[in-house]
This record gives structure tokens, sequence and C-alpha cells, in this order.
């Protein structure tokens, strides 16, 4: 892949370019962010930046303010199928994270899908983020590549100022654990994801799982990293 270029988008071309790069990557029956809406957002102190690889938007990142300055809520992510798999969602949260800093904003929030875990480990080991808060069904029904399925999410703090994510900000991926964690099971034995088509399984692996991290949450843990395939959560 050729030198990737990352920056704040720039006119409304470039915002409807992000809008389709929603659909290519979510697929069809997912409802996308507006264009104008995402400018609008970010003419009012909101994050919308993009991972340009030679002149096509490849990726990008889009936050909004919350209640609390200090925090922005990171809704959507997104990296075009073919450029998977080389780094760019992470170019594009570093990006992010270093954006936030500038402006005094020390706290990122955003959800994911505790059944992918690509997303896991991207938000948890590479990032240094973590989870103590498990949400049911949080979207409803959805379209797209969430069909089929509760819309379950997991709410991932990401505290950009933590030491630990400041070493991973400089490559250093970390196993930082302690000798009281726990193991959740999260995939089907594929190493990446339980499929997410309609059927009984499916729904039979979701439901254990839910079930399993919100007893270790009411427990006081929380999910800090993906080892073979399993949540680790530690105290």
């Amino acid at each position: 892949m050729t030198s990737v270029h990352i920056r704040d988008l720039n006119g409304i071309a470039e915002f409807r370019q992000a809008e389709a790069l929603q659909a290519e990557v979510w697929g069809h029956g997912d409802t996308p962010d507006a264009a104008d809406l995402m400018m609008v957002i970010q003419a009012e102190g909101g994050l919308v930046a993009g991972a340009f690889v030679d002149g096509r938007l490849a990726g990008y990142v889009f936050g909004f303010p919350t209640r609390d300055p200090n925090i922005q809520h990171s809704h959507r992510l997104a990296v075009a199928p073919g450029l998977r798999g080389k780094g760019l969602g992470a170019e594009l949260k570093w990006y992010q994270r270093d954006w936030c800093l500038q402006r005094g904003i020390r706290h990122v929030r955003w959800t994911f899908d505790p059944l992918r875990i690509t997303n896991a480990r991207l938000n948890l080991n590479r990032l240094g983020g973590r989870s103590s808060t498990y949400l049911v069904n949080y979207y409803g029904d959805m379209g797209g590549i969430n069909t089929g399925l509760p819309s379950d999410r997991l709410l991932l703090d990401w505290y950009l100022d933590d030491p630990k994510v400041a070493r991973r900000a400089e490559g250093e991926l970390l196993d930082d654990h302690s000798a009281h964690r726990l193991l959740v099971p999260i995939d089907d034995g594929s190493g990446t994801h339980i499929a997410k088509a309609e059927g009984a399984d499916d729904l039979s692996s979701l439901l254990d799982l839910r079930s399993r991290l919100q007893d270790a949450l009411s427990q006081g843990f929380h999910i800090v990293g993906v080892d073979s395939g399993r949540y680790v959560l530690d105290k």
C-alpha cells in the first residue's frame, strides 16, 4: 500500500464520499450518517477525519461532542473492504487521539459488537480501551451486516492520557493483566467472529456470551483484552 494521508474532511464532496463508504462497509439496509449532518457536526466541534490512499478516501472516523466537554463519542470507524488488515483503523484512531488531546478531550467512548473479535482486538489490545458496560439490543433491529441478531454492544472507554495508552501509541503491545483475570470465550473456533447470519445457533451463542459478560461485569470485572478467541477480564 502506498503512503496514507490522514486529515479532517473538507467540503461536502468529501463528506459524500464518507457517506458512500458507509454503504460499502455496512451493506444494504444500514442507515448511513448523512453527509450534510456530518459536515455540520464537524463545524460545531466534532471530528470527521479521513485516511486517503492515492487520493481516494479509504477510511474515516466520525466523533461528536457530548454533554461533558472532556468526552467525545466516537460514532463510526470504517475502512474500505479491500484495504482492511493494513492498520488503517488503528492509524485513524491514533489521529483521533491526537486531535482530541490538542483540544483538551481526554476520554473517548464508543460501542462495538461483542461478537466481532477483530474489532475487539483493535479496541482492547491495540488501543488500550476497556469496557465495563454491556448494552442489550442497544440499537434495536438493524440492517446490513448487522441483520439477524439483537444489536448487543459493549461500551468502550478510551482514556487518552493513560500511560498504558500512550505506550501503545508508541507501538508497544502490552500484556499487563493481573493474575486474577477471568477468560470468557468469544468465537466459534474460527478465530474471526461468530457468524452473524440468522439462526438459532448464532442467537444461542450471543445469549451465552451476554450472560457470561453481564455476570462478570456485575462482579466488578472489566473487559481489558482478547487472548486466543477469549475476552480477558480483570479487576
